[in-house]
């Protein structure tokens, strides 16, 4: 039996998770739902994107991937389903599936037309539950990917932001905020291109401390480390850098090298 691992913007108090899986279960009473997190920054894709890089490797073949952010939810952008590595991925084409296109040795995109797989007379607010819940649901089942979809080109290959070097200055940005407040970069020891950090420069502060975790910091003092995906991180020891910096997703950061 296939899993479903859920990644959401839903939040845990409306009645939207609950739907998504009543929908499932529904469509496959035996079906194995995974809560990865339903705590996504909401309207932001590509943090959606930063946490399915976190754990598309760590689950076995013939997962099924349902990945919901979406903020043009409704509008004329495709519904898609993907296989790759021997998983699957169900969701918006607005960037959530990045790591997949960035990273798979082999992938497939598949155009979903068998609108006859969706509950009737669809939402256009709902359509994680309306639409790409049953097709999750079906395929769980083992349905024929087929019998779901054909094979296109007509979909959006995004990445995750690049980090760009402008003399000894390496541009980036905050990629993701976790529940702690640490903000992960999207930048990794790689991008630095063998050289080192000298400090970063972020909200026109300096942070210059490099530890490797964050029992090295003093209180309230803020310090660049190496997360455990791999990219840099700012962090405060038992506080929130979010919360000190006054940051947010997208906001910009430089890395000063030398």
């Amino acid at each position: 039996m296939r899993t479903i691992a859920l990644i959401t913007d839903f939040g845990e108090r409306d009645y939207y998770v609950g739907a998504l899986k009543g929908v499932i279960l529904s469509i496959n009473p035996e079906a194995r739902i995974v809560d990865i997190t339903h705590e996504v920054m909401p309207f932001h894709p590509i943090s959606a994107a930063y946490i399915l890089m976190g754990v598309m490797n760590y689950f076995p073949r013939e997962t099924i991937f349902l990945t919901v952010v979406d903020p043009r939810v409704g509008t004329e952008r495709k519904i898609i389903l993907i296989s790759a590595d021997g998983k699957y991925y169900i969701g918006p084409d607005n960037g959530v599936f990045a790591p997949v296109y960035q990273f798979s040795e082999m992938y497939t995109v598949y155009d979903i037309t068998s609108d006859h797989l969706f509950l009737p007379n669809p939402s256009r607010t709902f359509e994680a539950r309306d639409k790409m819940a049953p097709i999750a649901a079906w395929l769980s089942r083992g349905i024929p990917i087929e019998r779901i979809g054909e094979p296109t080109e007509d979909y959006r290959r995004f990445r995750l932001p690049q980090p760009k070097l402008q003399g000894n200055i390496l541009n980036g940005i905050v990629i993701h905020i976790d529940r702690f407040g640490n903000l992960a970069l999207n930048i990794r020891p790689e991008d630095l291109g063998g050289r080192n950090i000298s400090f970063a420069i972020i909200k026109d502060l300096r942070v210059s401390k490099k530890v490797n975790t964050f029992d090295e910091l003093a209180k309230d003092e803020l310090g660049i480390l190496i997360n455990s995906m791999g990219f840099f991180e700012i962090g405060a020891k038992m506080r929130s850098a979010k919360d000190i910096l006054k940051v947010g997703i997208g906001d910009p950061v430089q890395l000063v090298l030398v």
